[in-house]
């Protein structure tokens, strides 16, 4: 059975939308009110989730005129507020199971703590439409080191023969699948793919274009 690695975070949860909502409650709560340009400044600061939490940390403070304390607990505030604003996107568990009805195994392969992506996983109900998880945290190996997918197969009982990943990271989920000898799937979310990385097999728009791609190409 061929494996079908996700990722998870603007994968199959919508993270920059959570993100968004809580960041505009936040703004609201200390400051009374959320402007766009506020708001798409802590987007900024926070690096669509990717960049060190200490240096996002310190964006958070600099541009909130956060004290050293406030600074010491912004990013336990934004994981949980940004949990508690995941909301379930439509089509992705009904992709989980084609991919899977077509003899896939959908596998979650995730950078990131223990505690808060399984919690995605168990807000969002995805656990039945999937074969398992890795979370980076866990193994000790995080994407783009394509030892994090040999893990994940192990895991499912299978290997990567004819595996695909899909994920919305160039460098961690399509870097990490041209490693591994995987095909892919970027998913765009408006962007243009850098042209200094490897590229993926197909992109797409969507989870649900990029399960049917692959679907349609396996």
């Amino acid at each position: 059975m061929p494996m079908l690695f996700v990722d998870l975070d603007n994968t199959i949860s919508d993270r920059a939308s959570s993100f968004r909502r809580w960041a505009a409650n936040y703004l609201t709560n200390r400051y009374g009110r959320a402007d766009n340009e506020m708001i798409e400044a802590m987007i900024i600061a926070d690096g669509d989730g990717l960049l060190p939490k200490p240096q996002a940390a310190a964006g958070f403070a600099a541009l909130l005129g956060l004290d050293a304390s406030e600074q010491a607990e912004i990013i336990a505030v934004m994981r949980a507020g940004t949990l508690d604003e995941l909301q379930p996107t439509a089509g992705i568990t009904e992709a989980l199971d084609a991919a899977r009805a077509a003899g896939f195994e959908p596998f979650i392969v995730t950078n990131g703590r223990v505690p808060q992506q399984e919690a995605k996983v168990a807000k969002l109900g995805l656990a039945d439409h999937i074969g398992g998880m890795v979370i980076s945290e866990a193994v000790g190996v995080a994407k783009p080191d394509p030892e994090i997918f040999r893990i994940a197969a192990r895991a499912a009982g299978h290997n990567l023969d004819d595996g695909w990943m899909i994920g919305d990271s160039a460098k961690a989920d399509i870097c990490g699948a041209v490693a591994a000898g995987l095909n892919s799937v970027w998913l765009r979310r408006g962007r243009d793919y850098p042209a200094d990385l490897p590229e993926p097999t197909y992109s797409a728009d969507s989870f649900v274009a990029a399960v049917e791609l692959v679907l349609a190409n396996a």
